[in-house]
């Protein structure tokens, strides 16, 4: 049951529509309770009621919506289908088997009027995606973790519990404390969750922790901190144990992977819960739980979560590992093999160390960019000094820059009103410091329009040129063309087939496991590529230089190229200095120095800086030996003037 529409007045009324279908877990689209319009094809009803205030239930009664025999697209409410009755409510309290946002009931009302009310013919309502045999299912809000529960309190079932450390004591009581560890305990509720992906078959999964002691961290992550630090967590002093509950929920596919024609194959995924309970030990960072999930109908209590956290000082991807195992014989129906799992993510440290590092390279990014504005006014105005520099300047040079200005513009065009931060706002609400994308796209605009600045100064000198002399640079420019459009073609055609190979490699590889970002598109591919061709953006200039042998004109000031050089090398040396300093990430966020926009490695972090300092001193050799050449300098000793043979 979906509420896709609900109007609330002042004075207490309430109307809704409310839709029924037969669709749950993994059958159930995850967008259906977004969509906010009626639907002809639904059995829905219009209920219309008050919230009671004093009781803290909603109460309702339904009319259902028919259609018209004659207009089947018309929805009309008639006044005999009005029996239903409806009422709603929000637990205070939750157990494991019984974690309801809401709950409630229908049942028809016409029978009270008779008298002859069946108890029977009542249906429970509750907000668990699960169909429990006649209950009926109701989704409100699609994640239960938005809403608000630090009020609610949860009572831990004993049985549960005893078993967890009795399963504790056999396995891991006995494990000495290596060193001095910290796990997650006493820095942040968001540390007990994680993410995972298992083995044999198994796809990613998720864990929130429902209770840490006695607080309730499950819910709204505002009034789940509050409460985690208002609150002091109820220790076991004798064993230093910590009680728990958790929900875990992660995909299973229905039927076990098997092989057709020597082929992997699949089969559909499924959408499984466990809810848990049991004990976490704070100074060895294991969790030990017992948990219920619904299977096929039927409620199997007997499962036994075992985690163990790593150290959140520890460097690496590795989050931890666990297992999920049956306690059942193996005779038994619901019995089970176990499932290796293994955990990754962020702790709430690494996020605010991600955060800082934004920060950092938002920095470098505007600074970097605004540098470059600052080379291309230098030699904008090294060219109207001298008016011999434009047209001995490369066209093919200057409209790599400019494209290499505006692909961000364009590719992120979107984002531009979108905070790098915010993917991180649920771990961090606020800092001393946040660059939005207006703020880091505002230079590199500007970088471009003094780009084309340039680049018309130089095709205006290129078109006086070719009046006023027959030997145009013109031809010098279509060798650049020549050699360079190939050169350029190729490599894109490599990294094509390089991605292609990549792609083909990691579907034919069933036991590969994907735990970041989706992979890199073709397009995407491409863009780092084009990053190359940027790093080597000299490499036209040195071309017409050695076709023009006998000009001496210095068309590049060395600010430009310099300057620009090192912009193109200081990601590659900050990627290396990146690596060793901060950790590792899953799903990195990299803004400067991103491999979306360049190719970075141990290899190309040498063979791209090596490269540009090779064609910046190429450059330079070439207007400084030339210029000398073409210069002839005059000096006087002893009465003779030494005039230079060339």
């Amino acid at each position: 049951m979906d509420v896709n529409q609900m109007q609330c007045t002042e004075d207490g009324g309430v109307r809704a529509y409310v839709v029924f279908s037969n669709q749950t877990g993994a059958d159930r689209p995850r967008f259906f309770y977004r969509q906010r319009r009626f639907l002809v094809e639904e059995e829905a009803v219009v209920a219309e009621g008050r919230w009671d205030r004093d009781q803290g239930v909603l109460c309702l009664r339904a009319c259902r919506v028919v259609r018209s025999v004659s207009a089947p697209s018309a929805l009309a409410v008639q006044e005999h289908e009005c029996g239903i009755g409806m009422s709603f409510w929000f637990p205070a309290v939750w157990t494991m088997r019984d974690r309801n946002i809401v709950a409630g009931m229908l049942w028809n009302s016409t029978q009270e009027t008779t008298g002859n009310k069946d108890e029977d013919a009542l249906i429970t309502a509750s907000s668990i995606e699960a169909a429990h045999h006649n209950n009926m299912v109701i989704d409100v809000t699609g994640d239960h973790r938005s809403s608000n529960l630090s009020d609610v309190k949860y009572t831990y079932n004993d049985t549960m519990l005893e078993e967890a450390k009795k399963h504790y004591d056999l396995k891991f009581k006995k494990e000495k404390i290596k060193g001095s560890q910290s796990f997650p305990g006493n820095y942040t509720y968001r540390d007990f969750e994680f993410q995972f992906y298992g083995q044999g078959g198994m796809g990613n999964g998720q864990a929130y922790p429902v209770t840490v002691g006695s607080v309730m961290v499950y819910g709204e992550r505002l009034a789940a901190e509050d409460s985690f630090s208002k609150h002091a967590v109820v220790v076991d002093k004798k064993n230093s144990l910590l009680s728990v509950s958790y929900d875990i929920q992660y995909s299973a596919p229905r039927e076990r992977p098997r092989i057709t024609n020597g082929s992997f194959m699949l089969t559909p995924e499924e959408e499984q819960r466990i809810s848990a309970e049991g004990v976490y030990d704070p100074e060895r960072g294991i969790l030990c739980m017992v948990g219920c999930q619904e299977h096929n109908g039927l409620t199997d209590c007997q499962i036994l979560v075992t985690v163990k956290f790593s150290s959140l000082d520890a460097r690496g991807q590795g989050h931890g590992s666990g297992v999920i195992s049956s306690l059942r014989d193996q005779t038994d129906s619901l019995f089970f093999e176990k499932i290796d799992i293994t955990l990754f993510g962020m702790s709430s440290s690494q996020v605010s160390e991600a955060i800082s590092r934004m920060d950092l390279e938002s920095i470098m990014l505007v600074a970097s960019t605004m540098l470059s504005c600052v080379f291309i006014v230098l030699q904008i105005l090294h060219i109207k000094k001298n008016s011999e520099a434009a047209p001995a300047t490369s066209i093919t040079m200057l409209a790599i820059l400019t494209l290499g200005y505006l692909t961000p513009l364009v590719l992120n065009f979107e984002a531009l009103f979108v905070s790098r931060r915010s993917q991180y706002f649920a771990f961090s609400m606020g800092g001393p410091l946040e660059l939005n994308e207006v703020m880091m796209r505002a230079p590199i605009l500007i970088a471009f329009v003094l780009q084309l600045r340039l680049l018309q100064l130089a095709c205006s000198g290129r078109r006086k040129s070719a009046d006023q002399t027959t030997s145009s640079p013109v031809v010098s420019e279509r060798i650049v063309l020549q050699i360079c459009l190939p050169l350029y073609m190729l490599g894109a055609v490599l990294a094509a087939i390089i991605h292609v190979i990549n792609v083909r490699a990691a579907r034919e590889d069933p036991l590969v496991v994907r735990i970041g970002g989706q992979p890199a598109t073709v397009w995407e591919d491409l863009v780092s590529y084009a990053g190359l061709i940027l790093d080597g953006f000299l490499l036209p200039q040195v071309i017409l230089n050695a076709s023009l042998a006998g000009s001496g004109v210095r068309a590049i000031s060395p600010w430009f190229y310099i300057g620009c050089t090192m912009n193109r090398v200081m990601p590659h040396v900050y990627d290396v200095v990146r690596g060793q300093i901060y950790k590792h990430s899953i799903n990195p966020s990299d803004l400067y120095a991103s491999p979306r926009a360049d190719l970075f490695g141990v290899a190309w972090d040498i063979i791209i800086p090596c490269g540009a300092a090779i064609l910046a001193v190429l450059l330079f050799m070439q207007q400084r030996l030339r210029g000398a050449q073409s210069v002839p300098s005059q000096r006087r000793s002893g009465g003779y003037e030494l005039v230079s043979a060339l």
